[in-house]
């Protein structure tokens, strides 16, 4: 076996390889800095504004939000917000900069009161008409329907030139399993209505999310859901699967499973009429991608973004930033800083983990764009991933197209390990004349373990591993018995024998 088919084999059934990347925090933290990221001569940006307040907390969701308390911390999050905005606005905005996207996620942003969803609203067109917006300019705002109202749906239509986009959260309308996952979606008249009011108020593109990926999730389900889907035929349909890198390991359907529940839902798609490829997560009605433009600027072009709130993320093309609130601060520790751009976390991270990052997002998509790879990497792809390419390509996982790599159904299959031998932590391992290795492994149940490497018995002999700390299953041979071993390692520590 090559080094390449090593890595492909020992990662295509480990679901921690999807679309999140780094794996793991630690894996940044050679490229942390106390410097901010500067913006001044980025000519193409997007905005992404994080309101973290939810009316329940879903039991499957991954990113920082907090249940909604009071009016008045409502108002108090939004004053900071504004503030940071006011401040990026007057350093940053110059008449060269395009603005390309803009969405308000969360958490749940209609779950404001009227009065504060009013501010977040006219604060976030005004700052958007500071700067110049691409022809296709689309913002887009996230929705639960228990959340959402006629007044609110009138705020947004009042700045339609900005926002005119609303993606709202279905997931699944399993009544037990929204239950068990402190979740509502109300009955599918009110979502018929709410559909109604924003077409009516001239609201021209809605999105509907749905989730797969969950254990027990049957065709029937799929099926239901889908007849809801078919009575609301929203412009959009956004698929995501259950992500497991999460707090308290979410169980999830196995990668049969879970491609099982993506073709069928796949299909049902389809056959509503709606355009995308076999591996994408977005649908369309209306001949796009299915994307707002903030999400098909970060996804697609792997374009500069800007994000305002705790623990948003934002990025240029020299790294990554993480507002305060990213590594677990209470709301009230975040609210004192009467700023979030403080006490966060920037990376300053090299070309071939800024591509890491692009081609895990670019998962969504199910595409990966080589003249958005060359970009980044100042190289030629096909130069710099000969190897990689070369397998996937004749092992028939991706098939090229022009400057586009598509994932076929066989590599949808396993697209977490087809994404990863693009990763620059593949560095995890490097040549070496070393045959053998020894070492200590610390499983999940404290023990340490001896165990003894005979890298001649690969293919591409030498392929050594050189990290101390990793979070996901890796394979061994072990150096008595000559088999494979594998376990949940915590912490692996190698010294080398010549």
């Amino acid at each position: 076996m090559t080094e390449t088919e090593v890595l492909f084999e020992t990662r295509k059934d480990i679901s921690d390889y999807n679309t999140s990347y780094p794996l793991h925090p630690s894996d940044w933290s050679s490229w942390k800095t106390s410097d901010r990221l500067s913006f001044d001569d980025i000519e193409d940006l997007s905005f992404y504004i994080h309101i973290p307040f939810c009316q329940s907390l879903c039991r499957y969701c991954e990113y920082i939000k907090y249940k909604k308390t009071s009016e008045s911390i409502e108002r108090q999050y939004l004053d900071i917000v504004d503030g940071d905005m006011r401040a990026f606005a007057e350093q940053s905005a110059t008449g060269k900069t395009i603005l390309r996207g803009f969405d308000i996620g969360g958490g749940t942003p209609t779950v404001l009161s009227t009065e504060n969803f009013a501010k977040l609203i006219e604060m976030s067109a005004e700052y958007a008409r500071r700067f110049k917006r691409a022809e296709h300019f689309k913002g887009s705002i996230e929705a639960t329907f228990n959340t959402i109202d006629e007044d609110k749906i009138a705020i947004i239509s009042g700045h339609s030139d900005i926002f005119s986009r609303i993606s709202f959260g279905l997931q699944s309308t399993n009544c037990a399993f929204l239950r068990d996952n402190n979740r509502d979606n109300g009955q599918t008249q009110r979502m018929a209505d709410i559909f109604h009011s924003c077409r009516r108020q001239g609201i021209n593109t809605i999105n509907l999310d749905l989730m797969y990926g969950f254990v027990n999730q049957t065709k029937e389900e799929i099926e239901a859901t889908m007849k809801v889907v078919e009575r609301l035929m929203p412009e959009h349909i956004t698929v995501y699967e259950l992500r497991t890198n999460m707090l308290n390991r979410y169980p999830i359907a196995t990668a049969e499973q879970r491609f099982e529940q993506y073709s069928y839902l796949y299909d049902l798609i389809k056959g509503l009429g709606y355009k995308g490829r076999f591996g994408m997560n977005t649908f369309s009605l209306t001949g796009d991608n299915g994307l707002s433009s903030y999400l098909q600027h970060r996804m697609m072009k792997n374009g500069s973004y800007k994000g305002f709130g705790i623990a948003a993320q934002s990025k240029n093309d020299t790294g990554i930033s993480y507002n305060i609130g990213k590594n677990g601060e209470s709301l009230e520790s975040c609210l004192s800083q009467n700023t979030f751009e403080k006490g966060g976390d920037s990376y300053r991270l090299p070309p071939r983990e800024l591509l890491s990052k692009y081609v895990a997002i670019s998962g969504y998509c199910g595409m990966i764009d080589l003249s958005v790879m060359e970009k980044t990497l100042h190289s030629d792809p096909n130069m710099v991933f000969e190897k990689e390419l070369g397998f996937l390509l004749n092992n028939h996982y991706i098939e090229k197209d022009g400057m586009k790599l598509y994932l076929t159904p066989k590599g949808f299959l396993h697209y977490g390990a087809v994404l990863s031998l693009f990763y620059y932590s593949n560095v995890f391992g490097f040549y070496s004349p070393l045959g053998k290795a020894s070492g200590k492994v610390l499983y999940d149940d404290n023990k340490e373990y001896d165990v003894g490497f005979r890298w001649d018995d690969l293919q591409g002999n030498g392929f050594i591993p050189i990290i101390d700390y990793i979070t996901i299953v890796r394979y061994f041979i072990d150096y008595s018995s000559g088999s494979w071993t594998y376990g949940w390692l915590s912490r692996l520590i190698i010294s080398y024998v010549k």
